[in-house]
């Protein structure tokens, strides 16, 4: 087969005409008074989807390109392995094949792998990184608000021995047993576990609490926390959604900045919603262990949430931008526990 067309010489980009003879394992260049010979596998064939022209560089870095393109293409067709871009711009079912598999790993990796990989690097993570996250945390929190209770010593004395007989003896015994520390801090009412296993509560949580059995539920739940790491599985959950980002892309910067920070806020609301409900089943368990009350485990929530109301103006966010299950579904999960449903 001969193939009339243009070859330019390694370095330039003035063209000469040129023909080139086709056979099985070599190709035969003409110019205007030499003649090369090439193997097939000194040369290299353009990938060149739809009707951009293919072109031949050789190893010297010279090019060939032919003047019918069609004919190039039928020869290919018939002696090289077609890649596999061609193939699938020829079928359209193998596009909608490749893109359906490429959702699906990315639900897989989002919904399974992350949470399993995260839950075992977290519980594997040194007891001395966890308490170092703790202290900057803590930093973090003077520096916004947080600030030492306010209330009187003999509750504070009291509420601490509540705590002590509320934490289970697993927890007494583990690595980083969770220590208590009250503070007054802006919001409404609230409570926090950090990574190093301390437990934050409000002043203002501590009032609303009327009942005994009521504090001590929202103790367990951020025990609960603690119990299963949820602290270090957020970040390293976080971790691994901007380093695969970060992978996929190559660059994080202007546009790609603000789609990492959206796409790991997203992702961090659904692990979160995940992980309030298993330390409320954690919660539930040890409240029963220990002969407390659901009834006021479920008031107490009852009333966080209308706090929670007044501090948004009467607003409720969507569920799917929550990061806490709806909280009356909590509250008949808890009335169920009570009532011994399943």
């Amino acid at each position: 087969m001969h193939l009339s067309g243009y070859y330019q010489q390694p370095g330039r980009a003035a063209r000469e005409a040129a023909r080139l003879t086709l056979h099985t394992h070599h190709f035969s260049l003409h110019l205007a008074d030499t003649e090369q010979q090439f193997q097939l596998k000194d040369i290299t064939l353009s990938d060149a989807p739809g009707s951009i022209p293919l072109t031949i560089t050789f190893a010297d870095g010279g090019r060939f390109v032919p003047a019918d393109d069609a004919l190039l293409r039928q020869w290919v067709a018939q002696h090289k392995r077609i890649s596999w871009i061609h193939l699938l711009e020829r079928n359209k079912r193998g596009v909608l094949a490749v893109l359906l598999a490429t959702l699906i790993l990315i639900v897989l990796y989002v919904w399974v792998l992350l949470p399993w990989v995260s839950r075992h690097l977290a519980l594997h993570i040194p007891d001395y990184i966890e308490r170092q996250l703790g202290q900057q945390t803590q930093q973090l929190l003077s520096v916004s608000g947080f600030r030492t209770s306010e209330l009187s010593a003999p509750e504070q004395q009291r509420i601490n021995q509540l705590f002590a007989r509320v934490m289970p003896p697993a927890l007494h015994d583990d690595s980083l047993p969770p220590q208590l520390k009250l503070m007054q801090f802006p919001g409404g009412p609230n409570a926090l576990m950090l990574a190093d296993g301390t437990l934050i509560i409000s002043d203002s949580l501590v009032k609303l609490a009327t009942h005994d059995d009521a504090l001590a539920a929202i103790m367990l739940h951020e025990m609960g926390h603690h119990h299963w790491r949820h602290p270090m599985r957020m970040l390293v959950r976080s971790s691994l959604v901007t380093l695969s980002y970060m992978w996929m892309t190559g660059d994080v910067s202007g546009i790609g900045d603000t789609l990492l920070q959206s796409a790991a806020f997203v992702d961090q609301m659904q692990f979160s919603r995940e992980m309030e409900r298993e330390a409320d089943q954690w919660a539930i368990a040890q409240m029963q262990k220990q002969g407390r009350s659901l009834q006021e485990m479920a008031r107490i929530y009852a009333l966080i949430a209308q706090e929670g109301e007044k501090q948004d103006g009467g607003l409720a966010l969507p569920q799917w931008l929550s990061t806490h299950p709806d909280m009356p579904h909590r509250i008949e999960a808890i009335k169920a526990a009570e009532k011994g449903a399943p």
